[in-house]
């Protein structure tokens, strides 16, 4: 279980830190989380689903047992213990199952009412990143098969840079015009890119249209919609009316970008979206699209504005762990050592660890998500932290 945690004030949580520091290395956490998810893990190898926080919505365990599968086989490799083995193997085995993919088309990540059930790309995205990761340490060739099934299945226009939602069913939604659904659906892809030309092309084309989808302030901050130019827009709708969203799009793109309240949601997505190009840009190093000024000017406004970002002032919205999220994009795309990145890390895990189960906690609905959320620690080096 995920116990409750007391902080009596903000003072008393400083002396605390202080008094009780200890160094940990990521490995070690990493272990020490996975040993206690070894208690939450069902008989069908799933873990408890979460609600999504920004809207409080009801999940199913997709999301959480995708990020669990990541961090069992993580450690599975780096311990070489059979339970850990055996743990990653049952949850691979659920996101295989047909209760997670009812119709053989995409994962069933959502039931809110009015909304699709695969939850856009970005839903997708948190399976495929746990099939192509613990797929070649588990040596399951069907993981990584699947990965690239569902990837491939996703209708993608090279024109636009661009993927087409899919429903569980298989009806085809139009694109997804958020832009961190798109990065993220496309940094789950490209771990997969030496195993398919077919991946490896589709996320190359979508780096390729990035500059032109990626829109920003005048400051840098990203903003929250894709926008593709207006006249291949209008094309497509003509051929393919059901991507009438597009042209909507098109019109509230400008209200948008002078809404305060819309800053305030890109304001909380803008680490969201620069780490998850950080874990494309392992995969895609050579691309040229990490030396343009939408890069530039998108890491600039982050490194100007770290401390806000990371204390996610007045936006409910973006990472979990914005702390993990920077750092991760600090490394991979500031080219920052990991000395460095240390203090980040350790600070975001200070926040939210319960010391006892070495779970990563959050009060109300959000806590098993976060708690799954350790594995976004497997893309660093081994660095110590102190907590």
């Amino acid at each position: 279980m995920i116990r409750e945690v007391f902080i009596l004030d903000a003072n008393t949580k400083v002396e605390m830190a202080e008094s009780d520091r200890k160094n940990i290395t990521i490995h070690q956490l990493l272990e020490k989380s996975a040993q206690s998810a070894l208690n939450i893990q069902r008989e069908d190898g799933s873990f408890p689903a979460g609600r999504n926080y920004t809207y409080d919505e009801p999940e199913t365990p997709v999301r959480t047992t995708s990020h669990w599968a990541v961090t069992l086989s993580e450690v599975y490799k780096i311990t070489g213990e059979d339970i850990f083995q055996k743990a990653a193997n049952a949850a691979i085995d659920y996101l295989l199952s047909d209760e997670v993919r009812p119709y053989g088309y995409t994962f069933h990540c959502r039931d809110a009412t009015d909304k699709d059930q695969c939850n856009g790309v970005v839903g997708q995205g948190g399976p495929i990143r746990a099939l192509s990761y613990a797929g070649p340490i588990l040596g399951r060739k069907d993981a990584i098969e699947t990965a690239i099934e569902v990837f491939a299945l996703h209708p993608f226009n090279p024109d636009l840079g661009l993927w087409e939602r899919v429903e569980i069913n298989g009806k085809k939604l139009s694109f997804d015009r958020t832009l961190n659904h798109q990065v993220l659906f496309a940094a789950a892809g490209s771990k997969l890119a030496s195993e398919s030309d077919l991946v490896n092309d589709r996320v190359e084309a979508f780096l390729n249209n990035l500059e032109t989808n990626m829109r920003l302030h005048s400051d840098g901050l990203i903003k929250h919609y894709v926008r593709p130019p207006p006249i291949d827009v209008i094309q497509k709708v003509l051929y393919t009316p059901r991507h009438y969203e597009m042209i909507i799009n098109e019109l509230v793109y400008h209200y948008y970008s002078r809404s305060d309240e819309r800053r305030k949601k890109e304001r909380g997505y803008h680490t969201v979206n620069l780490s998850a190009l950080s874990r494309i840009k392992r995969s895609f190093g050579e691309h040229s699209i990490w030396e343009s000024n939408t890069i530039k000017r998108s890491l600039k406004f982050l490194l100007i504005n770290k401390e806000e970002l990371i204390t996610k002032i007045d936006t409910k919205h973006g990472s979990g762990l914005p702390g993990v999220a920077t750092a991760k994009t600090l490394y991979w795309l500031g080219n920052r050592s990991s000395e460095e990145l240390c203090e980040l890390v350790s600070i975001d895990v200070s926040k939210n660890l319960d010391r006892e189960s070495y779970l990563l906690y959050s009060d109300g609905s959000n806590q098993h998500n976060q708690a799954a959320r350790i594995s976004l620690l497997v893309d660093f080096p081994n660095i110590q932290l102190s907590l």
